[in-house]
Formats: C-alpha cells, sequence, structure tokens
C-alpha cells in the first residue's frame, strides 16, 4: 500500500467519515481498520500495531538528532500483526520521534 492511500484509511478511520472510496480502498488492500500505538523509552523507539491484513506488515520508524542537530531516520525490522517492533538511535544520538511506516 503506498503512503497515499495508507493516509485516506487513516483520516476517515480517525474523522468516522463514512466515504465510499476509503473504504473501497481499505477492502482492496486487506487492511481494515489499523490501530498503531509509538512510544519511546530512553533513546529507542518502538511501535505495536494491530488490524493488519494477513500479508501486512509494520516497522518503527524513529527519526533521531546528532549533537549536530543533523536528523537520520532508523527502521525497525518488519514485523506482523500483533507484534511490537523497535530501533534505538545510532551512537549518541537523541530520539525526536517515533513512528510507524506500514505496508500491505
Amino acid at each position: 500500500m503506498n503512503k497515499k492511500k495508507a493516509a485516506l484509511v487513516f483520516a476517515a478511520v480517525i474523522m468516522g467519515a463514512g466515504l465510499a472510496a476509503p473504504s473501497a480502498v481499505a477492502a482492496e488492500s486487506g487492511v481494515r481498520s489499523v490501530d498503531c500505538n509509538t512510544w519511546s523509552k530512553g533513546e529507542t523507539g518502538y511501535a505495536y500495531c494491530s488490524g493488519l491484513g494477513v500479508v501486512g506488515a509494520f516497522r518503527a520508524k524513529v527519526v533521531c538528532t546528532d549533537v549536530r542537530g543533523v536528523e537520520t531516520t532508523v527502521y525497525g525490522p518488519w514485523v506482523g500483526n500483533g507484534k511490537t517492533t523497535s530501533r534505538a538511535c545510532p551512537g549518541s544520538g537523541f530520539l525526536v520521534r517515533v513512528g510507524a511506516d506500514i505496508k500491505d
């Protein structure tokens, strides 16, 4: 699933919209109602997602910054529905934010 389709599905779920197009996209891709939680502990970011289709997978997307303020994005390993994935910032990096990167 490309990011544009994922954004449409996510927006429809969040806003509670009963639009036909996002629902069709969700049915077509096998993704129903994806629910992801992200959090951090120290300089490690975590992601947990449920509601993915049978072939769906996701990984933690962690944005880090170094002492110079340069941002770097790193990813955890791909995992399946109902599992947790994580990734630490490399070296002496500082965690900025955590998200989830989803594919079907």
